[in-house]
């Protein structure tokens, strides 16, 4: 899930073959997380649609260090 002030709805995903190569999404896709828990991502683009959802965030994961 996903949320932006003033956007509803807003779907949201981390494209782990896209974004394999970003060293957060890698160890994110070797390390997977279990079922319902949750994972700090971050906004790696904000996309407009012309159907809903109107606004989709394409998300990726802090490499070791990042703020």
């Amino acid at each position: 899930m996903a949320e932006l002030d003033d956007y509803e709805p807003v779907g949201a995903s981390l494209d782990l073959i896209r974004r394999r190569s970003e060293p957060g999404v890698d160890r994110l896709a070797r390390e997977l997380p279990p079922v319902g828990m949750s994972v700090e991502l971050v906004v790696g683009e904000v996309r407009t649609w012309d159907h809903k959802p109107w606004i989709w965030v394409d998300l990726t994961a802090p490499g070791h260090g990042s703020s």
